[in-house]
């Protein structure tokens, strides 16, 4: 559900430049667009300052951080940062859903927080008590060679 919301509200002020017709509030219009357009460029502006560059792909990251919006509570965000083997790009993640699901931040730094905690995150995935959704026990068999 969080995925569409935010895809439409990327889509959105695209979908209203390509319609050629006149908006019946055109002032309501353009702050919508005025207001998306400002919040795309903070985003872009934090991930500038993060990564030390203007050279980067904002569009995948954009993809990446509507796919992580569903990823909404502590424990899918511990198997996701334990199976990738490497938290580096955490703070990059956490921009992305600073801007695009903002709800999902606490969720993100609780997993987060379990996987830096452990000696193994792998521990969090392939012990025999782990409960996993079926998508991440097909990754867990591959990482962890069950």
């Amino acid at each position: 559900m969080r995925a569409l919301v935010l895809a439409l509200v990327l889509l959105v002020p695209a979908l209203a430049g390509c319609s050629g017709g006149e908006a019946a509030t055109p002032a309501v219009s353009g702050n919508v667009v005025e207001e998306d357009g400002a919040a795309t460029a903070e985003w872009r502006a934090d991930v500038e300052e993060h990564l030390g560059t203007d050279v980067f792909d904002f569009l995948a990251l954009q993809q990446a951080a509507a796919r992580d919006c569903q990823r909404a509570d502590a424990s899918s965000w511990s198997v996701e940062l334990a199976l990738s083997g490497d938290v580096s790009t955490s703070a990059l993640t956490r921009i992305g859903l600073e801007h695009a699901c903002a709800d999902v931040v606490e969720a993100f730094d609780a997993g987060l927080a379990a996987v830096e905690q452990t000696d193994d995150p792998l521990d969090l995935v392939c012990g025999p008590d782990v409960r996993l959704s079926s998508q991440d026990a097909l990754k867990a068999d591959l990482v962890c060679g069950a």
